[in-house]
């Protein structure tokens, strides 16, 4: 009868030199797909029509500026009242200014040049508060302003 040594058995080694492209292709793919910021929604707004619409590049020195009836009514805030949101809290109108150059501190000095005021405004809002923001933003020196509209269905 022959007899085998049977002797240690060694595991083969784990070949990881293409661990570093997986890792990084993993990571890149993430990079794309997660969106970094976005502003939670307190206020219902259904923004007008308009025609020539461009759209506006999004980036870090965007303040997003909306106009409407609140979606959840709190204690001090009534539903049928209309009340303005910086990013993502409630504001006086007083208040706008300040907040607008409290954002703007907290840019680099490039981005502070930049900066662009993002305004969604509910069509229903009377233009004496959008006119009185837009003094507030001349006041702050945001004077980068764009305005939110949905594109009319049968352009000319």
């Amino acid at each position: 009868m022959i007899r085998r040594d049977r002797g240690e058995r060694r595991i083969p080694e784990l070949n990881t030199s293409s661990l570093p492209d997986l890792i990084f292709t993993v990571l890149f793919f993430f990079m794309i797909v997660t969106t970094m910021r976005s502003v939670p929604m307190k206020v219902r707004y259904q923004t007008p029509e308009g025609y020539g619409l461009s759209e506006l590049k999004k980036n870090s020195s965007t303040l997003y500026l909306f106009i409407g009836r609140p979606v959840a009514p709190s204690g001090d805030v009534a539903r049928d009242t209309f009340v303005i949101q910086v990013n993502d809290r409630y504001v006086a109108l007083d208040k706008v200014d300040e907040h607008v150059a409290a954002f703007r501190e907290q840019l680099l000095p490039d981005e502070q040049e930049m900066m662009t005021v993002s305004m969604k405004i509910d069509r229903d809002v009377p233009m004496g508060i959008v006119t009185d923001v837009k003094m507030a933003l001349r006041k702050a020196g945001a004077l980068k302003v764009h305005y939110n509209s949905s594109p009319v269905a049968d352009e000319p």
